[in-house]
């Protein structure tokens, strides 16, 4: 007899949720994971992938025995003219960046085979799946989860057996920043996410399965919506991005660049934290003049999630000012 336990201590209490975002998603303990699972299940002769990528999806073409070929973006985010040559069985995996570059993605779906194309949704956790061969999330960007990555595909991707069973060692720094603040837990989180490396495909957790099903999302999305409108209307006209005014899908951050590599610092002596997506990008020439080596350097996603209303954002936007202002 296999059933929930009745009785006994009590377990973590979490709000009533009306369950997971992607109920009918294949389930993994990581986004990358659910890249190399699909990729060991559909054996593309290369993968097409931008320069301006997350090195942890770089991982598992490699894992795979995969060969990588890249490309490059203009400053509109979208694939330079003539710089993919694909192949009836190559794939191409393009990114939803920052996740307000849905336009991008509808035309890239329009310029090449769907059934050739996956999306890598990490940064855009609300976009719908698109109608192309699969699409990937990592929810854990958005939500203080241990891990986690959802599979959206037709292919006949398989369930692993072997289900993970690190969530619980992973929780530890998410606890020790409501106990003790985030500095106390950088350390933490980066030991709990180079526990992901180099893994083969696991399901997902119980335990993070039961997180996710516990969240509030449609709050989410309106207090992300309204913090990146809050940051546009502020500094649209200081941004070299040309980002939409509202977002089809709430967004992982607002992007903010302006050709400035030296605002990170100052911001952080002011307790706000604010990454470059990604530090060892390097573009195709690999010299400081390529578009991708300038957004890992110069662009910064200040943070519009749901933790933060008004105020918070409000002091954002000072710090910044503040920065560029060398105060």
């Amino acid at each position: 007899m296999n059933r929930e336990a009745i009785g006994g201590y009590l377990e973590l209490e979490l709000p009533r949720g009306g369950g997971e975002l992607y109920p009918g998603a294949l389930r993994f303990q990581s986004g990358r994971a659910a890249f190399l699972a699909l990729l060991e299940t559909g054996r593309p002769r290369r993968v097409w992938m931008p320069w301006y990528t997350c090195e942890t999806m770089l991982e598992p073409p490699s894992m795979a025995g995969i060969p990588i070929e890249h490309y490059r973006l203009d400053d509109n985010l979208e694939i330079v003219d003539d710089d993919i040559a694909l192949a009836a069985d190559d794939w191409l995996l393009a990114v939803n960046y920052f996740g307000v570059c849905d336009v991008q993605v509808s035309r890239l779906l329009e310029r090449f085979p769907r059934r050739q194309i996956v999306i890598d949704n990490s940064q855009a956790l609300f976009a719908p799946p698109s109608d192309c061969l699969a699409t990937i999330y990592s929810p854990r960007k958005f939500f203080g989860i241990p891990d986690g990555g959802y599979l959206i595909t037709d292919l006949p991707v398989a369930t692993p057996a072997e289900q993970d069973d690190g969530s619980v060692e992973r929780c530890a720094p998410l606890l020790v920043r409501i106990d003790q603040g985030p500095e106390a837990g950088y350390e933490g989180i980066r030991a709990a996410r180079a526990t992901l490396r180099g893994q083969r495909p696991k399901r997902m957790s119980a335990l993070t399965q039961h997180l996710l099903a516990h969240i509030d999302y449609p709050d989410a999305v309106e207090q992300r919506n309204r913090n990146y409108a809050r940051y546009h209307e502020r500094l649209a006209r200081e941004n070299a991005f040309p980002l939409p005014a509202t977002p089809p899908h709430a967004p992982l951050c607002y992007p903010f660049w302006n050709h400035r590599a030296d605002l990170q610092t100052p911001l952080s002596a002011r307790r706000v934290y604010a990454p470059k997506y990604w530090p060892h990008v390097r573009g195709a020439t690999g010299t400081s003049d390529d578009l991708e080596h300038r957004l890992s350097t110069e662009c910064l996603a200040l943070p519009c999630d749901q933790r933060y209303g008004d105020e918070e954002i409000d002091f954002v936007v000072s710090a910044l000012r503040d920065a560029i202002a060398g105060r």
